[in-house]
């Protein structure tokens, strides 16, 4: 170095420490005391308000505030105060974080539920059903003592203890969660814990009840519309100071940080508006760094000022030598430095590397800017002396060419200003070695030191930072959760000594809030943008305050994230340190949130829950003693005796007096004369084998042939034989037909001996039981009772206790409460081996009956008949002379085709073997029609029956079968005008639902001269014997229920019979002589065609009510218990009945019988149609119930005939009443009822201008009187003494026409069609049909639908205000689509009100039926909450009703029941289905 004395120089730090890594804590030697700089660092953290003793780092924010007391030092308050801060914190260690979590998850669930939910749901039209005043007086009900919420009706006990604040805690920390004023949270928290119950859902503990308060009892302005949204502020980009967070002790800034913000000119021209060349987008991250250093670099020779130490740059009084000129950047330095924040913001620029690049080129680049100026201070120095050179006078005179010397000058001076004693060489060593971090002046120190105490900023040492820079860890992060983001550092501190930064993160996109939880920071979050600021902390260094922030920063926004917060795996091992402090710092802080937290919950616990001493004393209540007592005597007396009991209680003398009541009845002349002709019978000749076989095995099958005396005798036998023996005993013999009981248990009481009409009373030992009508006594010992009134005891608790002996005759018919008696059976032996049971039939195998009961033994008895000549229809027509012309003459309605198979080519080749035969029998039978029933054949067989020598003997009784009630009244009115049987004919029709009397006049044997015609349907066929019959007229058809696999439904249908039944129809012509019988088919579909056998009633009928009897019985297993029935039904139509009941509410998901499968069970019908039959009658529309179920069952009274199929469907439209179909059909009803009922009206006409069928009306009529019936007994209808006699006036054997009769309690919603729109949907879903653009989607399995053509809603608009159809069944065109029939519209209301199970997400404002089937978002919450309200009352009336029908339901009921009314029957509202 020229000139000046050489002096040893220090050696030079590592020069890429640069000027950024000053380290103050290294150099703290200079300061006089070096304890200060500890008390600096505690200076910003204590103060005379904490709890805590300060801690460097904040490492534990509570302490024990008692200091190190011993717990023997401590007041007993004081004790307490630590004792109960211990238990808190052990509840908050052991429960916080599952509280935290699963609070988090409930508050993520409900939230997300709420935005998927409502986007899918369609809008729900609450205003149009519940007016405010409604509202209102829905909501006074809920206040009322009697009716508040039933959310928590069913429910848990509270938990105790510890589980019980847990959960406190957590349904209070969820609801906070969600945004609810924190004073109603509480309230509503509150509400909860005064119930005995509360709910137990998939939701968190209690927040259902919650919510329900809170929209009970919150204002519009507490809890707002579901789709409010709440306004965002507006907030404009903050300016580029307010970004950077000032100082807190409002000094002036230091010189650094305004030669960081000098670019901010006050002028228009400067700052962020000038414009950048652009930089090539495609650089490689090497060649941005090497552009980065030259623009760096470009920047220094402009103005290496800049760059100096705060001690070296110009002061600001040398701005006045130039007469107060602005140290304004120049344009170039503004567009470089603009480049050099553009390179920044680059994506692939590493800011890591280029920093501690540019700080070793800094450091060359200042030594020699350093080493020039020092060159020309010692320069300037000698012309001073006046050692200079030789210079011209104008060179003197004027300044120089550039700034340096200036600069020069302004740096030395400052430097020898500040230190005066220090030679040229210490000057620059000093320089130097403050360029490269190797110390500070003292007063320099001095300064950081005022700083810091001003401040109350803690001074902390990262040490050295190696691995991965903080900043980059930073910057992945944000880049992954948004790859727009960008990060902007600034430093905010006065000076470098006590480095502190803040970092903004600038996102495209709305992000979570980041909140400040540490206590050395500050966060402030301005639209998208957030910035966090160090305040309390500094570091001695920029690049450690950098690191700092960022760390802060990465711990602030992503810690929440369980796998983001991951990414502090990857910072330095210091910062990883760091990083723990701030969890620490995190936990303890919510810790003490948490303890304040649980303490407040544990008294609101204490404020809010019944005391331990009000259990007890309720406890003590129920289980009183005395009340026990009480019950127990009364329970006693009413429990009748076992037939154990009875047995063991049997003395000698009950023997005796058995034996001598016995002998007095068989000594009578009535039972000698009655005995003799019973010996005649082929059954006493098996008397002994039969009560011998019965008496060694618990089964016995007897198979006896028509005419044999079985349905009499054994019974009778059985009783004869155990009085005679004076033991105990009670027969109960099953008849599958109410008739047959009735007049078998009549025919027994006769040869007993017993007077007519003894039978069930105290002077018989025979009675009967049928449904409504039971005709026994105490004394009674054999009861013939229909198998249902078996089922019906086997449902009781004492079951068959009493029976001894119990037989089921007619067992071959197969129907389905026998087999389900069988299955009963079969574990009912196991229970009471000495029960003995005896199954008869006259045509059956046997053998199969036998293997099924244990190889029970099985006793033939052959029949006794005379010879029967079997003639069909081809002999018929032959004897007759009938014609195809006669045959094309029908009734009207008797379009009865139901079991048409298409045999067209085989009647041809039928017809061709007929050779024996005339051309015109043979041309008749070519055209003939055997689907169809033929009046004209019939009375034309009668006829010559009856007046032709050859067959006049045969005419002395005349059985017609008849498929059922409607042909039987159709030809009844034939028979009674036609001239040939008006005098000496008594013309008697046959069915089981006439009156007993009715059915008792076809027994009796005319008098004087008189012959008799019996028109009866199968129930003639086994179930009972008209004894003088001698002439048969088998038309071959009878009427069955059928379940229609394809459209889901039974049906009573006309079919065939089968051979067996043929055979027995026969039989009934030869029991007296010589008998005829006509088969009204011909003979090769009676060889060929006919079945062999009827197909059991389990295989072919639905199982739903079969499946109510298993749970009834409690059978077990549904399948399992089916399963073992004689000839088991598919499980695929098990589990399809079992889905069936339970979508219809018959059964739980747990298949366990509801209070509606209790009453379906006891209904004829359908589980659908029972429900319409049962909802009708609740509210009020019972007769449209009974005509549809009636219609359903059977047929529509609509015709189509093929030739004026348009005009038919035209007149239907004439019908037309609410859209509906089926209002449409019991409008046509109602039209003929009064047509009928007006006088001088003829029917047949309005029949036939109306394309309606008289015989299907008619049947339908007949129909309701069974179904009335069948509600009469399970008491859902009660009917006045007027009533039931009207009822029991009606008769089909006149040609006068009778109707049911309802009162008007059961027909007061019969005008409104919403009501019953509303009635048939809920009863008939799922079955519900939803618009789907322009057409239908079957809403139980989102199928698309077609509409029948022949529904009066095939046309609809497609902008119809109704979207939704409920249907009965549905069918495959030949077009393979599928058309839904029978449909009704419904509203969205009615729906939400009682279809289907229903969940009310109270938060998202959404009620969700069946899960995805229908789905229905309303405005506001008090709406929400009445809704939900007024559907479970409505379903716990009918529940109340169901299960305890004909009662009073109470007033509070009632006034439910009024306000369902009022939804309904609300006038003025404008009803718009679907709506």
């Amino acid at each position: 170095m020229p000139g000046g004395k050489v002096k040893k120089k220090k050696p030079a730090a590592n020069p890429a420490r640069g000027v950024a890594t000053t380290s103050i804590a290294s150099k703290a030697k200079p300061l006089e005391k070096p304890d200060e700089i500890s008390s600096i660092a505690v200076s910003g953290v204590n103060t005379p308000d904490q709890i805590v003793p300060p801690v460097v780092g904040n490492k534990a924010v509570v302490t024990n505030v008692n200091g190190d007391r011993e717990l023997h030092e401590l007041s007993p308050e004081e004790l307490e105060a630590r004792l109960e801060l211990s238990e808190l914190q052990a509840f908050v260690e052991n429960h916080g974080s599952k509280v935290r979590k699963e609070s988090s998850r409930q508050v993520t669930r409900l939230q997300t539920e709420k935005r998927l939910l409502r986007g899918q749901a369609d809008h729900l039209s609450v205003k149009d059903w519940l007016p405010e005043e409604l509202i209102l007086h829905i909501l006074d009900l809920v206040s009322a003592p009697t009716g508040q919420a039933t959310s928590a009706i069913q429910g848990r006990p509270l938990p105790k203890g510890d589980e019980l604040l847990s959960k406190v805690w957590q349904l209070r920390t969820t609801l906070l969660g969600l945004d609810l004023q924190a004073s109603r949270v509480s309230e509503a928290v509150a509400h909860v814990l005064s119930q005995s119950t509360v709910s137990s859902t998939d939701q968190a503990w209690g927040v259902t009840e919650c919510l329900e308060w809170l929209a009970w009892n919150c204002n519009d302005e507490e809890l707002h519309e579901y789709e409010y949204v709440t306004p965002k502020s507006i907030v404009a980009a903050p300016e580029p100071e307010e970004v950077t967070p000032r100082p807190t002790n409002g000094h002036a800034q230091g010189p650094i940080h305004q030669c960081l913000t000098a670019d901010r000119g006050d002028d228009d021209d400067g700052g962020d508006d000038v414009a950048v060349s652009d930089i090539e987008s495609d650089l490689e991250p090497d060649e941005l760094i090497s552009v980065y250093l030259r623009t760096k670099t470009r920047l220094f020779e402009i103005n290496p000022e800049s760059q100096l130490p705060a001690t070296a740059r110009r002061r600001p009084q040398s701005r006045q030598l130039n007469g107060g000129a602005k140290n304004r950047p120049s344009r170039a330095e503004v567009k470089l430095q603009q480049r050099l924040q553009k390179i920044e913001r680059d994506l692939l620029f590493d800011s890591y590397i280029g920093e501690s690049q540019w700080l070793e080129k800094q450091s060359e680049l200042m030594r020699e800017y350093l080493e020039r100026r020092k060159w020309q201070l010692d320069q300037d120095q000698q012309a001073t002396n006046g050692h200079a050179n030789y210079q011209s006078p104008s060179q003197k005179s004027t300044s120089p060419p550039d700034g340096v010397n200036d600069a020069a000058e302004r740096l030395g001076q400052a430097m020898l200003d500040e230190n005066a004693d220090a030679s040229d060489d210490d000057l620059l060593g000093g320089m130097f070695s403050a360029l490269n971090g190797d110390g500070v002046t003292a007063a320099s120190a001095s300064r950081a030191q005022d700083v810091v105490a001003s401040e109350n900023v803690t001074i902390r040492d990262l040490g050295k930072i190696a691995g991965m820079s903080p900043k980059r860890v930073l910057e992945e992060a944000c880049k992954a959760r948004d790859s727009r983001a960008k990060l902007v550092y600034k430093l905010i501190s006065p000076t470098t000594f006590t480095s502190r930064h803040s970092v903004m993160i600038t996102w495209s996109k709305d992000a979570e809030p980041v909140e400040s939880i540490l206590d050395a920071l500050t966060v402030d979050t301005r639209g998208l943008r957030t910035t966090i600021s160090m305040m309390k902390e500094a570091t001695p260094d920029t690049a450690q305050s950098e690191a700092y922030v960022a760390t802060a920063a990465l711990f602030l926004v992503f810690s929440g994230s369980s796998k983001e917060e991951k990414a502090h795996l990857r910072l330095p091992p210091a910062l990883r340190d760091l990083w723990d402090e701030f969890a620490q710092q995190k936990r303890d802080v919510a810790d003490l949130v948490d303890r304040e937290t649980v303490k407040e919950v544990r008294d609101l616990i204490e404020a809010n829950v019944r005391s331990p001493v009000d259990d007890e004393d309720y406890d003590e209540i129920v289980f009183n003693p005395a009340i026990r007592r009480l019950n127990g005597a009364s329970s006693g007396t009413s429990t009748p005796p076992s037939r154990q009991e009875l047995q063991t209680n049997a003395t000698d003398d009950q023997s005796a007096s058995l034996k001598a009541m016995w002998a007095g009845k068989n000594s009578t002349t009535a039972y000698q004369r009655m005995l003799l002709a019973r010996k005649t019978l082929p059954m006493f000749q098996f008397r002994a084998d039969a009560l011998d076989t019965i008496h060694k095995n618990p089964i016995t099958i007897l198979c006896g042939e028509t005419g044999c005396g079985k349905s009499t005798q054994l019974p009778a036998f059985i009783l004869e034989h155990e009085l005679s023996q004076g033991r105990h005993c009670k027969i109960y013999c099953t008849e599958p037909r109410r008739i047959s009981a009735i007049s078998l248990a009549q025919r027994v009481s006769e040869e007993m001996g017993e007077r007519k009409g003894d039978v069930g009373t105290s002077r018989s030992l025979v009675g009967y039981a049928i449904r409504l009508e039971a005709q026994t006594t105490a004394s009674t010992r054999l009861v013939y009772a229909t198998v249902g009134i078996v089922l019906r005891m086997l449902e009781s608790a004492k079951g068959l206790d009493e029976i001894t002996h119990l037989v089921l005759d007619e067992v071959h018919e197969r129907s389905i409460d026998t087999d389900f008696l069988l299955i009963v059976l079969r574990s009912l032996m196991l229970k009471r081996p000495d029960l003995k049971v005896v199954l008869m039939s006259a045509t059956v195998d046997a053998q199969k009956f036998s293997r099924y009961l244990d190889n029970a033994p099985i006793i033939i008895v052959p029949g006794r008949t005379f010879p029967v000549q079997a003639m069909y229809l081809e002999d018929a027509i032959e004897l007759t002379g009938h014609t195809k012309e006669d045959a094309s003459a029908r009734a009207p309605g008797g379009d009865d085709n139901d079991d048409a198979d298409g045999d067209a080519k085989s009647k041809s080749d039928d017809v061709a073997k007929l050779t024996t035969y005339s051309k015109r029998t043979r041309t008749t039978l070519a055209n003939y029609d055997e689907y169809r029933i033929d009046y004209s054949l019939i009375v034309k067989i009668i006829e010559k029956v009856s007046f032709s020598d050859e067959y006049k003997s045969f005419s002395q009784a005349v059985l017609v079968f008849m498929p059922g009630i409607a042909e039987i009244r159709q030809l009844n009115d034939m028979l009674q005008g036609h001239p040939s049987f008006r005098q000496g004919w008594r013309i008697q029709p046959l069915h089981s639902t006439f009156s007993s009397e009715d059915q008792q006049a076809a027994f009796e044997v005319p008098t004087n001269g008189e012959r008799k015609i019996v028109i009866a349907t199968n129930i003639a066929e086994t179930g009972i014997t008209i004894p003088d019959v001698t002439c048969v007229i088998d038309t071959g058809k009878h009427k069955e229920m059928r379940f229609d696999e394809k459209r889901q439904m039974s049906r009573l249908i006309q079919s065939f019979i089968a051979r067996a039944n043929a055979k027995q129809r026969r039989g009934r012509a030869g029991r007296v002589q010589e008998g005829i019988c006509f088969h009204l088919f011909t003979k090769h579909r009676h060889d060929e065609m006919m079945a062999e056998a009827q197909v059991p009633e389990m295989l072919r009928l639905s199982l739903q009510d079969l499946v109510m009897r298993v749970k009834i019985c409690k059978l077990g297993d549904i399948e399992l218990a089916l399963s073992q029935a004689l000839d088991p039904p598919s499980s695929k139509n098990i589990r399809r009945a079992i889905d069936a009941l339970i979508e219809v509410d018959a059964l739980t998901s747990r298949e366990e019988l509801t209070p509606l499968g209790q009453q379906l069970a006891k209904l004829p019908l359908d589980a659908q149609l029972g429900k319409l039959v049962l909802l009708g009658s609740i509210y009020g529309g019972l007769d449209f119930a009974l005509t549809i179920a009636a219609t359903l069952s059977s047929k529509s009274p609509f015709l189509s005939p093929m030739n004026a199929k348009k005009q038919a469907d035209t007149v239907r439209l004439g019908f037309k009443r609410g859209d509906s179909d089926l209002l449409t059909v019991y409008n046509a009803y109602q039209t003929w009822r009064r047509i009928c009922t007006t006088p001088g009206q003829s029917e047949y006409t309005f029949c036939n201008k109306n394309f309606l069928s008289p015989q299907n009306l008619a049947n339908i009529e007949d129909l309701k009187a069974q179904l009335l019936s069948s509600l009469s007994e399970t008491g859902f209808v009660s009917l006045s003494p007027e009533d039931r006699q009207a009822l029991a006036r009606m008769r089909h054997n006149t040609r006068q026409r009778s109707f049911v009769t309802l009162p008007l309690l059961y027909t007061r919603a019969e005008p409104n069609d919403d009501l019953l729109n509303a009635i048939t949907a809920w009863s008939f879903y799922p079955k519900l049909a939803k618009r789907d653009g322009k057409g239908w989607r079957n809403v139980a399995n989102a199928q698309s639908l077609g509409l029948h053509p022949t529904s009066i809603n095939k046309s609809l608009p497609s902008n119809s205000p109704i979207q939704y159809l409920s249907y009965y069944s549905i069918m495959q065109s030949a077009s393979r689509f599928t058309n839904a029939q029978e449909m009704s519209p419904v509203s969205d209301f009615a729906l939400v009100l009682m279809a289907g199970d229903a969940v009310f997400n109270m938060y998202a404002g959404v009620i969700v039926v069946d899960g995805n089937r229908l789905r229905f978002k309303v405005r506001d919450w008090r709406s929400m909450y009445v809704i939900k309200v007024l559907r479970g009352k409505c379903r716990e009336v009918l529940a109340r009703l169901l299960k305890n029908p004909g009662r009073d339901v109470g007033v509070g009921m009632r006034a439910w029941m009024e306000v369902f009314e009022r939804v309904f029957a609300r006038e003025g509202r404008v009803r718009v289905a679907g709506a």
